[in-house]
């Protein structure tokens, strides 16, 4: 057996509903996984805390279970690769211990302070400058709620974390961060990925407070003595920098270049098309973020809810924690679902409606409704949302002046979901283009692995290793339907006008202050 044959990465992987830790060869072939699931603290529907031991508690769980199942086999592992959801921030002390919950990205309670942004700096230079439009999504808004509402665990905090750092600084001691992660804060600078320090100044933010950022697939340090022990990992161990999740995933499944988008569906999905310089939306529906690819970019497009309201369904129905049964349900009913529709909306609408108010819909239900119309409903309208977005980012591709009209050839897809082919099919016939799954099911982690290998060396560059890694299943590949699609381009333009409906009478608006009389909860005591 060859060193390189030999040699294993350990992918942590943490997402916002579990976190995962993951052994992978320079093939891209796993040898062993364990998975801890986690629960958010819900103060209120749109005031989400979590509780960051639960991440900590995920690795050292799974790297136990991994020394069971798999002895020995930590003697082979070379590098840790570290990557994450995205915006949640948390405030650390010196040694980066949390200082209280962190607020997760799908949290709404800064929605006052985003109006203070757009006050101060306005949409469309935070645009120009980070990319991003101004929501509380993001972490700049929170981290302006913890100075307007606990101004004294802002004083404290040494450092702002995202999950991605907070792991880093865990295993190496070192408050450092890549540009991935960077990107998402509303804080850096897209134009010349660094952070904005005029921007910072005119926010009031201290940025001394927050980890200095480096290119995407850099050694943030090596794993230290005590968190040798804490984790059960070897001394010294280098801990490559893997950053964002969404870029990871676009990493794993070959969106590396122009012309390909990736769709990854987990607790929510998203739409992310890499390209070799900026591009922006004039009517700033889609986000540009730093790619995984240093020095490039990717045009991104979040839904914030989609794989977790079908997790909610499961839980709603009570099928005892199985989505086979759910599945069944919905291959039951026909294209279209008989007319019922479901918008996901279940933490406000990102991309391309932007709306912090919006939540969920189940429209046109009767008596002959059937459950398989309305799980058939919920996976179509996770489409529906896919496909306002991928609509999007072809127009600014073909118009753009820059490169030769380059158009979306393909969708690569991962996830939970994309392992049924009915559910490829359903995304092939919504979507009018040919999507391709991938094996693995493991995209964020397996690009995390492709970012690892590729700078210890073993490949020259990602597209090498990705061609020597990449699990792409084109024998699963689905074509769209044309029958089926006409179904779906008539069932989508319904679900667009119904939210246009809700959002023109402010019907949003009007029902969060309805449920906002029924709420005791004071998001200030969230913390």
């Amino acid at each position: 057996m060859t060193n390189q044959e030999h040699a294993l990465v350990l992918v942590m992987d943490i997402g916002t509903t579990g976190g995962r830790v993951i052994l992978m060869d320079a093939k891209g072939e796993s040898h062993g996984m364990a998975y801890r699931e986690y629960r958010s603290i819900f103060h209120a529907p749109t005031v989400i805390d979590h509780d960051p031991t639960t991440w900590i508690n995920a690795v050292v769980e799974g790297i136990q279970e991994l020394k069971e199942s798999h002895a020995n086999v930590l003697q082979r592992v070379r590098a840790i690769s570290i990557t994450s959801q995205r915006a949640t921030i948390m405030p650390v002390d010196a040694d980066a211990n949390p200082l209280t919950h962190a607020i997760l990205w799908q949290d709404k309670r800064s929605i006052q302070e985003s109006r203070e942004i757009e006050a101060r700096i306005g949409r469309e230079e935070i645009y120009k400058r980070t990319g991003l439009k101004i929501d509380p999504y993001f972490s700049l808004p929170k981290i302006m709620w913890f100075q307007n509402n606990h101004p004294e665990i802002y004083r404290k905090a040494s450092c702002f974390l995202t999950v991605h750092d907070f792991m880093v600084a865990s295993l190496t001691g070192e408050f450092k961060t890549d540009w991935t992660q960077a990107s998402r804060t509303m804080l850096f600078n897209i134009n010349d990925f660094a952070w904005d320090r005029e921007l910072a100044d005119r926010m009031g933010i201290d940025l001394g407070k927050l980890p200095e950022a480096y290119p995407t697939g850099t050694v943030a340090g090596n794993v230290t003595e005590a968190a040798a022990v804490r984790f059960g990992l070897p001394v010294g161990l280098p801990v490559v920098m893997a950053g964002g999740d969404q870029q990871s995933a676009a990493i794993g499944l070959g969106a590396i270049r122009p012309g390909i988008v990736k769709v990854t569906t987990g607790t929510g999905s998203f739409v992310v098309a890499p390209i070799d310089h900026q591009i922006h939306n004039p009517e700033q529906k889609v986000v540009c973020s730093a790619s995984a690819v240093p020095g490039k970019w990717v045009i991104e497009a979040g839904i914030f809810t989609t794989g977790s309201t079908y997790r909610w369904l499961r839980d709603f129905l009570g099928t005892d924690g199985l989505y086979d049964e759910l599945n069944a349900q919905a291959a039951m009913s026909t294209p279209g679902a008989n007319g019922v529709l479901h918008i996901p909306h279940y933490a406000g609408s990102a991309a391309p409606y932007w709306n912090a108010n919006a939540s969920g819909v189940l429209f046109n239900l009767s008596l002959g409704t059937k459950k398989s119309d309305v799980v058939r409903a919920y996976l179509e309208g996770i489409c529906y949302e896919t496909k306002k977005n991928l609509r999007i980012i072809d127009s600014l591709l073909s118009a753009d002046q820059d490169v030769d009209h380059i158009r979306l050839s393909a969708v690569h897809v991962s996830g939970g979901l994309a392992r049924f082919d009915w559910f490829n099919q359903i995304q092939a016939d919504i979507y009018g283009i040919v999507v391709i799954p991938d094996r693995t099911e493991q995209a964020t982690s397996l690009g995390a692995a492709i970012i690892a290998y590729t700078t210890l060396g073993f490949y020259s560059d990602l597209i090498e290793a990705h061609a020597a890694m990449g699990k792409l299943e084109m024998k699963r590949m689905k074509t769209t339907n044309r029958a089926t699609k006409e179904v779906y381009e008539e069932m989508g333009e319904l679900h667009h006008a119904l939210y246009e409906s809700l959002d023109r009478d402010d019907l949003y608006g009007r029902a969060k202050h309805m449920a906002s009389k029924f709420d005791a909860v004071n998001s200030i005591q969230a913390i």
